[in-house]
């Protein structure tokens, strides 16, 4: 006879292995019905930027766009969200074509396809939720002995009515002379919740240095409210305002501590015939409070076009403008082309 203790823990293990059993005897049991009247049996992954993510057993992983989609069936909990920013939680079931159901504590609803932005699987694990993209470039010049490494990444993990990102750049410049060095740098973490409909609240941390405008090291922090004036499976648009304070060492200069008021503005448009092609506009204000008069301006321009699966050719324009950097003798202006390849995953 077993003890009390033995028993339960013996209980507790026979409920583990049939809780695993049943995860993974889920398998790719989802279905979903394209315009033309194929089925694919399949695990739905997720739905993002108009582009429906397939796991299947005999082609691996395939998209297929929105538009070419009339039906979709899931036993597995999703998050279901729409382009005025509602959120559902629940299954999926059959309904009429070009519309899905979700269907979640007693309740269904009934949503059209052209509503649907964004589909997420809850309960993936942490890796399969991220999403990024990492491209490189560099040139060189003989005669004047120049040369230039470029590289920029971006990571995203989503959640339910939360985005975290993790941004990463560099434009290294060299020349044959030891102090010919041209650098800029910066690594940024941020936090995007959503709130409401149409509202979120972001919060993020910076660190940056550009030799060209004299600064060292910036580290900043900064929280802004926000709203998102266009949500579609073609486009994005958001504003926000908020408060940056930050810390900076310029070259041959002693550190200052500022604080600034901070306007955002972020806009993307994409689409997925052959081949794909997104382009995205990124533009953050700082107006100092501390330094009154003081203005600096970041804008980030990229256009990226897949001609390989995953595998894109990218072009960035980069625009960092300070009205008094640190070093007074410092240029204000920094601006720069890159054409680079890169990998998505």
């Amino acid at each position: 006879m077993m003890s009390g203790p033995a028993r339960r823990a013996a209980t507790l293990a026979a409920l583990v292995v049939l809780l695993a059993s049943t995860v993974f005897a889920q398998g790719k049991t989802d279905v979903v019905t394209l315009v033309n009247g194929d089925r694919i049996t399949c695990e739905v992954s997720k739905l993002e930027r108009g582009r429906l993510e397939l796991k299947t057993d005999d082609i691996g992983t395939i998209y297929v766009e929105w538009d070419n989609v009339v039906g979709v069936v899931s036993t597995r909990l999703v998050e279901v969200t729409t382009a005025d920013g509602r959120a559902f939680l629940g299954s999926l079931q059959k309904t009429a074509d070009r519309s899905i159901a979700v269907v979640g504590g007693g309740d269904t609803v009934q949503l059209t396809m052209q509503e649907v932005t964004l589909i997420s699987q809850i309960g993936r694990s942490f890796v399969s939720k991220l999403d990024g993209s990492i491209d490189v470039g560099y040139s060189y010049t003989k005669s004047s002995d120049v040369s230039q490494l470029n590289i920029n990444s971006e990571t995203e993990y989503r959640g339910p009515r939360f985005i975290g990102r993790l941004t990463f750049s560099l434009t290294q410049t060299g020349t044959g002379d030891e102090d010919g060095s041209d650098d800029r740098g910066a690594l940024e973490a941020s936090y995007v919740k959503y709130v409401g409909l149409r509202w979120f609240v972001t919060t993020l941390g910076r660190m940056e240095s550009n030799e060209s405008l004299g600064l060292e090291l910036r580290s900043q922090g900064a929280g802004a409210l926000g709203l998102r004036l266009v949500n579609s499976n073609r486009a994005q648009m958001a504003v926000g305002g908020g408060v940056a304070v930050n810390k900076e060492q310029g070259v041959d200069v002693e550190s200052t501590a500022n604080v600034e008021a901070l306007a955002i503005y972020r806009a993307s448009y994409y689409t997925y015939d052959r081949p794909k092609t997104n382009l995205d506009l990124t533009a953050q204000y700082f107006a100092s409070i501390s330094d009154f008069g003081r203005h600096r301006l970041q804008l980030d321009a990229g256009a990226r076009r897949e001609f390989l699966k995953d595998v894109f050719l990218s072009l960035s324009v980069y625009d960092t403008f300070d009205s008094r950097p640190p070093n007074p003798d410092a240029a204000t202006n920094d601006v720069g082309i890159v054409l680079s390849i890169g990998w998505s995953y």
